[in-house]
């Protein structure tokens, strides 16, 4: 029978013939189609650090890096500006209902502003990180984007420190006056749900703080406990491993005790 043969070259099937003279795809078209998929999940990638990790410190700040990084962070981020908010409309709705301390609705109308303004350069920070990773990853690496970067976060630094210290001096105006009267015609008055509005705030915040800190204390117990188990047990092993030295040490010793015999019995 014979086989006749259509063609000499391979068929093209599924593939389009102009591929090879068509330009590399636009940046922006393929940029808008959204980011790449991820084939690591945020566990896959902390145990991938983990593995990769020379020292504890290395590990911990790397998993604080992938937590920080995802989307969920910019989404509590984003939620978390709702007190400020909060802070703002109690501040300037009720701005001359404390006269025991005016500097209280003054507080919380500044710092809510501020803090609100600081979110927004924090997630405009990261919409420019995700967009310079994106860009990376089709093999570009614009200069000018880390330079925004580095940029923002010094800026975000500074607000940053200079809402450390009005929040100190928010601490001092606060707690000084505690409890405020409830008679308007008193000096020491304050609107009570502007005052403890600002008080609960504060208090919060280090409840908040000792909860961390109680977390962190037993993280390390957690830690100590478990190095003091590790060395325990190669405790034990070091001492297995010198016992068996030391038998067959003297197994030795016993075996040429026993061979000098055997000679001086000969001669």
């Amino acid at each position: 029978m014979d086989v006749k043969l259509t063609s000499s070259t391979p068929s093209d099937y599924g593939t389009n013939p102009r591929d090879e003279d068509d330009p590399p795809p636009d940046y922006d078209a393929e940029a808008s189609k959204g980011d790449p998929p991820s084939y690591l999940s945020i566990i896959d990638k902390i145990e991938e650090a983990k593995s990769t990790s020379s020292t504890q410190t290395d590990f911990v700040t790397t998993t604080v890096k992938i937590i920080l990084n995802t989307v969920m962070a910019t989404i509590c981020l984003a939620l978390s500006m709702a007190v400020p908010i909060a802070m703002i409309v109690m501040g300037a709705v009720y701005m001359n209902d404390c006269p025991a301390e005016r500097m209280i609705p003054i507080y919380l109308t500044v710092f809510g502003a501020v803090y609100n303004f600081k979110a927004s350069i924090d997630l405009c920070n990261r919409a420019i990180k995700r967009k310079h990773k994106r860009r990376k990853l089709f093999g570009s690496d614009p200069q000018d984007e880390i330079k925004i970067v580095i940029g923002l976060n010094w800026f975000s630094r500074l607000i940053g420190i200079l809402l450390f210290g009005f929040f100190i001096a928010g601490n001092v105006w606060v707690y000084r006056i505690y409890a405020p009267s409830n008679n308007p015609t008193s000096p020491n008055y304050c609107y009570g749900p502007l005052y403890y509005f600002a008080f609960w705030v504060i208090t919060v915040v280090y409840i908040l703080l000792g909860l961390c800190c109680c977390g962190v204390t037993t993280i390390f117990c957690i830690g100590f406990a478990f190095c003091f188990k590790i060395l325990r047990k190669v405790k034990k092993f070091v001492e297995a491993l010198r016992s068996v030295r030391d038998a067959a040490a003297s197994a030795r010793e016993n075996d040429a005790a026993e061979e000098e015999e055997e000679e001086e019995d000969e001669e």
